[in-house]
């Protein structure tokens, strides 16, 4: 019988604006959850365990590492009873430049972080979903890669029109298994980060963080059987 309750989540990039409003509405409502970090980062990783009682461990490492995420999932596997329903991938980096002179180390930064550690982590999480047949991954893309790519945004979009094809092409091999995989996509987040990085454009029709987050959760929601393969735009107002 399908349940709509989600009892075990792990969310990549586990500090950004996103992620911590996907933990917030997760721990809210049940949900036993483990975050995963960057290497560094203990501090901010015992901050934010604290403010969950026990509901929430956060594990540092390399997302885009092989053996890093391996390990990862193991330790997330074990904290949560052997069994993950949900992974949100909320890792993600932006920068604006064109083709003819971005610096190689910058196109591989961006792959790394919106492409690489979705494969490298997503493929993890699959593998432990599999012997039970069940479960879902939500990625975050960027609306603007099912629209013309303007200048200035072709390494970044690039990157996200990779990770689009992983969730189309993940999401065909996990039919089997019964694992569900989509990504939203949304237009600019309305964060202090974005504001102070772009003061003279207007927010108003920007996307409210927890907004995506409670959409994220729906649309991973067991109930959500049919699925799968959706890039889903988001607007955080209809234009």
């Amino acid at each position: 019988m399908t349940t709509n309750v989600i009892r075990t989540a792990t969310v990549a990039a586990c500090f950004s604006v996103t992620a911590q409003e996907i933990i917030r509405q997760l721990v809210e409502s049940g949900t036993q959850v483990v975050g995963y970090g960057r290497k560094g980062d203990e501090q901010r990783a015992i901050e934010l365990e604290s403010q969950y009682d026990g509901k929430l461990t956060v594990l540092l490492g390399d997302l885009a590492a092989e053996e890093d995420s391996q390990q990862l999932v193991a330790q997330a596997l074990d904290i949560l009873g052997g069994a993950i329903d949900v992974h949100y991938h909320c890792s993600g980096v932006y920068s604006w430049n064109r083709w003819e002179d971005v610096p190689a180390v910058e196109v591989e930064r961006l792959f790394n972080a919106n492409f690489t550690t979705a494969w490298t982590l997503g493929r993890e999480i699959f593998a432990a979903m599999k012997p039970r047949g069940k479960g879902a991954i939500m990625f975050v893309s960027a609306r603007d890669t099912i629209r013309n790519v303007p200048c200035g945004f072709g390494p970044y979009m690039a990157s996200k029109l990779a990770l689009n094809g992983l969730v189309e092409s993940l999401a065909a091999e996990g039919v089997q298994h019964g694992i569900k995989v989509n990504a939203v996509l949304p237009t600019i987040m309305d964060t202090d980060v974005n504001r102070q990085a772009m003061p003279d454009i207007d927010h108003t029709s920007w996307i409210d963080p927890a907004q995506l987050a409670e959409i994220m959760i729906d649309l991973t929601q067991p109930s959500k059987t049919n699925l799968s393969g959706a890039l889903i735009p988001v607007q955080g107002k209809m234009l």
